[in-house]
């Protein structure tokens, strides 16, 4: 199916770029977050190109993403930013910034920022990308706000920075919107964020962290004892341990818990709270520590089973979205590239949001969303209906209408 035309249910999500962005710089976004969507293979640029107008050969769609001056992180912001006041956020709830970074494999070693990482899923070195990513969660609703692409010692470039000061970035750019809707914000990160860069930025702003910290950390009791992490963690647990029932996506799960007070090396004052599951291995003992530290030891847990939401929002990305498929040499090809992937991203969820309508608006409630798979049906599927009802006009072919909405829908 080609796209001649901006869809009219998509405008609502499309029309604010529309200032930002010249007529052909306009007409090449719109098609190329559509082309993502509404494509069943990768999202390579060579199909990409075939369903949009304004793509023509891949090679404009290249041309467009690598060479065409536009604020891709400015655009991604405002998507994010709008699709949160849509849902008409209440002074005084609460909403989660999650951070964290995904590994991307790529064999072309002429590829900007290129280096050798290590894949967590192969267990093995590899050539690839690293790439940070902030995601919001409002009311159960994850929507991808800050996208970036780690470039490596030695590249030629931008002026080298970690991952951590681009991690804390992120967190300074959320606080003007956060504030001026009066929200209560939680930052949640892995071990590897957990320093003091990271820890100042959620401070500056006002924002509480939760985060693990690794095993070898050094952490001060009230009695003013030091000890590694790991060394109080069976005590812990069997003296000052309860067992509780947590509630998961999928039933309940068993845990013991412990909660103290105390300082942690490099961060400060913290409650930590060491989490491990009855008869499971001692390796698989956790410690979750957070700067709010008037929360109960289930509460803080419960805070910071959330992270995984960013990790199904990489799987969607990744697996539905073509967040790894760019073919593009030039660094800025492939930030382009990202971005585009999270505004298709956002450009479903709000399509689910403005679907559930007042549901999506009740204050501290949690939304329920459609699968992923059942959210690219329903918009290919409006998407196909829309360009038939353009294609046969007028009341004379509503017969017609009907026998190609009935034989094409199902297919689209």
């Amino acid at each position: 199916m080609i796209i001649s035309r901006l869809p009219s249910f998509a405008q609502r999500f499309f029309r604010p770029f529309e200032p930002q962005l010249s007529k052909p710089q306009f007409a090449h976004l719109w098609s190329l977050v559509l082309g993502i969507v509404i494509n069943l293979r990768a999202a390579k640029l060579v199909h990409l190109s075939a369903l949009s107008p304004a793509g023509g050969h891949r090679t404009r769609c290249g041309a467009f993403l690598s060479h065409s001056h536009f604020d891709a992180p400015a655009l991604l912001h405002e998507a994010a930013a709008d699709l949160l006041r849509s849902m008409k956020p209440r002074a005084g709830e609460t909403l989660y910034l999650i951070l964290d970074d995904t590994r991307l494999p790529k064999r072309g070693s002429k590829m900007g920022f290129v280096s050798k990482i290590w894949d967590h899923k192969q267990h093995k070195f590899v050539k690839g990308h690293i790439v940070l990513t902030a995601a919001l969660a409002f009311r159960g609703v994850v929507m991808p706000f800050r996208i970036d692409l780690w470039k490596p010692k030695g590249h030629p470039g931008p002026r080298y920075r970690k991952l951590t000061n681009m991690a804390a970035q992120m967190i300074k750019a959320l606080g003007a919107a956060a504030v001026a809707e009066g929200l209560k914000v939680r930052v949640l990160f892995d071990a590897f964020y957990l320093c003091p860069v990271v820890v100042r930025a959620c401070e500056s702003k006002g924002f509480t962290f939760f985060s693990v910290a690794a095993r070898n950390r050094n952490f001060k009791t009230r009695n003013g004892k030091r000890r590694q992490i790991a060394r109080l963690m069976p005590g812990l647990i069997r003296h000052k341990g309860r067992n509780v029932r947590m509630r998961r996506s999928r039933g309940t799960a068993r845990l013991r818990i412990a909660c103290v007070d105390g300082h942690l090396s490099h961060v400060g004052r913290v409650r930590m709270v060491v989490s491990k599951r009855p008869h499971g291995p001692w390796k698989k003992c956790i410690a979750i520590v957070t700067n709010e530290t008037g929360l109960k030891a289930r509460q803080v847990v419960d805070v910071y089973e959330r992270r995984w939401l960013i990790e199904v929002l990489f799987k969607e990305l990744a697996q539905d979205l073509g967040l790894g498929d760019y073919q593009m040499l030039q660094t800025d090809g492939i930030v382009n590239h990202l971005h585009v992937c999270c505004l298709a991203h956002l450009l479903l969820t709000h399509q689910s949001v403005e679907e559930l309508g007042a549901k999506a608006r009740k204050p501290n409630e949690q939304v329920q969303l459609p699968t992923m798979s059942q959210r690219l049906a329903s918009l290919r599927q409006r998407t196909a209906k829309d360009e038939i009802c353009r294609l046969v006009k007028g009341p004379q072919h509503a017969k017609l209408r009907s026998k190609l909405l009935e034989h094409l829908l199902p297919a689209a």
